[in-house]
């Protein structure tokens, strides 16, 4: 039995999330107390207990006449003993037939890996999203940050969305947050270790999402920067995450290291309720703001 989940389940949600993901249970806890809403969230039922669970949250996307109502497939989950019996591609149905009814036209996933794009694929999902990652030596950042300045700044999730929306936007087909899931981004982000870097030049925001891969290693999840933002940004960078290497993870249509760097995949989409299906530029949607 399908049915939207309710707040006395979050214990056992919390467990569920540590058995399929194999994580500690703080990071079940901080979604489950700052970004679950019952009305985003379904579960199948079997005998009393939750099997499976899945996770839509609103979005929006980029369209050619304005941002499109949407929603985004998160943490979606089926205890061992009941995979394989077609129980998430029914909570996928029951979750775009939900988000048809409030207004969604679109349906968003990112596979926690590549090998399940396929399953996805089977609930008529299709790959859309696309990601550029460029590998920058300590040596070469360090180049790009010698007109930078290492700064203390502090700006609200609300300035820093409306920077990421002016750069994304123009992006047909990417993915646009509020305010609040930006924030929830960030600080689920944080449960994980990640840290985000700021930066002001002349009044105008920057900011990078970091994650320490090993000591040598520093990945930026997403990064919004212009060129002439980007010096400050990168001095705090270096003066936050000394490492050897940066893999900054960026949309494809990013010219802030150049043309250089590999694109992938980075997600898929579905239409929902007859939409229509995107018309964008082959590459260039772009998800980010990782909740992956």
């Amino acid at each position: 039995m399908i049915c939207h989940a309710d707040w006395n389940m979050r214990g056992e949600l919390a467990e569920i999330w540590k058995i399929c993901f194999q994580e500690p249970v703080r990071p079940a806890r901080y979604f489950l107390n700052n970004g679950f809403r019952p009305e985003n969230s379904l579960v199948w039922m079997e005998e009393g207990r939750i099997a499976s669970v899945v996770y839509f949250l609103p979005m929006r996307l980029a369209g050619e006449n304005g941002p499109v109502q949407a929603h985004y497939i998160y943490a979606a989950a089926t205890l061992p003993q009941y995979r394989s019996r077609g129980l998430m591609a029914r909570l996928l149905a029951a979750a775009a037939g939900e988000g048809e009814k409030r207004g969604d036209r679109y349906s968003a996933v990112l596979p926690a890996t590549p090998e399940l794009y396929p399953l996805y694929e089977k609930s008529g999902y299709r790959s859309f999203f696309h990601v550029k990652t460029v590998s920058v030596p300590l040596g070469r950042l360090c180049d790009l940050a010698e007109k930078g300045s290492i700064q203390k700044t502090l700006f609200s999730c609300s300035r820093l969305n409306a920077l990421r929306a002016s750069v994304v936007g123009p992006l047909t087909g990417s993915a646009l947050w509020s305010d609040e899931s930006f924030a929830f981004a960030v600080g689920m982000g944080g449960v994980y270790g990640d840290r985000l870097v700021t930066a002001r030049t002349e009044g105008k925001p920057a900011y990078a999402l970091c994650r320490r891969m090993d000591a040598n290693t520093c990945r930026v999840l997403e990064i919004m920067a212009q060129p002439d933002t980007f010096p400050n940004l990168a001095a705090n960078l270096i003066a936050r995450f000394p490492a050897d290497v940066y893999e900054f993870r960026l949309p494809s249509e990013s010219t802030l290291f150049g043309d250089g760097g590999e694109t992938q995949r980075f997600g898929l989409l579905q239409p929902l309720g007859g939409a229509k299906p995107i018309q964008a530029a082959p590459g260039t949607p772009y998800l980010g703001l990782p909740l992956d």
